[in-house]
């Protein structure tokens, strides 16, 4: 037994001999081969500044204003993503230099020994814009108008507008938001808010004037009318007019002050107003008269007492002589008085 296990023992000792060189062939390949990868993992990546460059958006990357050149893609990528500042505004440039890049760069943590800028620079940075003009903002408001304006075609003549300043925008969607006043009548000088978006996000606004004409009968007194006076078809007229010139309560039927009377002095060739004129009473304090309550199934009539004096269409209180209470009814006729029923 002992002597197989010398035999054993002494044969092992030329194998283990013969494979130290061998060990020795391989590490020394290894460590060549891992310091080729070192030399080509700690090979600096090199910055090739450019003179000039555009950008879109709100900030500058490292990579829009230089090529960047490197075997290892990710480092690569590291420095094409730093950002070196604030764009410009749109249509605007700006200048940026070297020290500024290696500041950045210093400060987003990039070792100085993993790159190389090729160049001095500086880079002189534009920023891209989409222009809106002037014109397209008119043509804006305009169509705006003629969609929310209350009147016809025939009756609105929109003056030309007025604006001239064209605006330069971020790239990107852009839409135009037009809002009118609130409670604008959509007569005369009318200031209308235009607000610019890109992408969803406002950007701009401005306002831009418009002038509104509107074109319509009015009735004017054609001859000086006295207190009182009641009028009859010629003592009015009609004529086409401005209505931005003309007040807003202004008369512009007929049919809204014949029978009726004016209550003050008004001048030849004014534009009647409907608080100019009130109906002639027709009834008066004292006088009885029907009190008519009516519905689709049911017609009442009853006596009452006028309490005032009351023209055509007015109302007036009237004491109901069956009940003795006091009722408001609208004058129907010198006759008849309805109520609400």
């Amino acid at each position: 037994m002992s002597g197989k296990r010398m035999t054993l023992f002494r044969t092992a000792r030329p194998l283990r001999q013969s494979i130290r060189p061998k060990l020795l062939v391989y590490g020394l390949a290894l460590t060549g081969l891992l310091s080729s990868w070192i030399a080509m993992a700690a090979e600096p990546a090199v910055i090739d500044l450019r003179s000039t460059a555009q950008v879109d958006g709100e900030s500058i990357l490292l990579g829009q204003v230089a090529e960047i050149v490197s075997d290892n893609s990710d480092q690569a990528d590291v420095l094409r993503n730093v950002e070196l500042g604030r764009a410009p505004l749109p249509g605007q440039s700006l200048l940026i230099h070297r020290s500024q890049i290696e500041m950045r760069l210093k400060h987003n943590g990039v070792d100085p020994q993993q790159y190389r800028i090729a160049d001095q620079g500086p880079i002189k940075v534009l920023r891209n814009q989409e222009i809106i003009s002037a014109e397209q903002i008119r043509a804006a408001v305009e169509a705006f108008i003629k969609a929310h304006a209350p009147w016809s075609a025939d009756q609105m003549t929109i003056r030309p507008i007025h604006y001239a300043q064209d605006h330069g925008l971020p790239c990107g969607r852009l839409s135009i938001q037009i809002t009118a006043p609130k409670h604008t009548d959509w007569l005369g000088a009318v200031p209308f808010k235009v607000i610019m978006r890109v992408d969803g996000r406002e950007v701009k606004r401005t306002s831009v004037p418009a002038y509104i004409e509107v074109w319509q009968e009015v009735i004017l007194a054609g001859k000086p009318l006295g207190r009182n006076q009641p009028i009859t078809a010629g003592d009015i007229r009609a004529e086409r007019m401005n209505l931005a010139r003309v007040p807003a309560n202004a008369v512009v039927r007929k049919d809204q002050v014949l029978g009726r009377r004016a209550n003050r002095s008004i001048a030849v060739n004014s534009v009647l107003r409907l608080d100019q004129v009130d109906s002639p009473p027709v009834v008066r304090k004292g006088d009885v008269v029907q009190v008519l309550a009516e519905s689709n199934l049911l017609r009442i009539t009853t006596q009452g007492v006028a309490q005032g004096d009351a023209g055509i269409g007015e109302r007036i209180r009237v004491l109901n002589m069956a009940s003795k209470k006091k009722i408001h009814a609208r004058v129907v006729d010198a006759q008849m008085v309805q109520v609400d029923y």
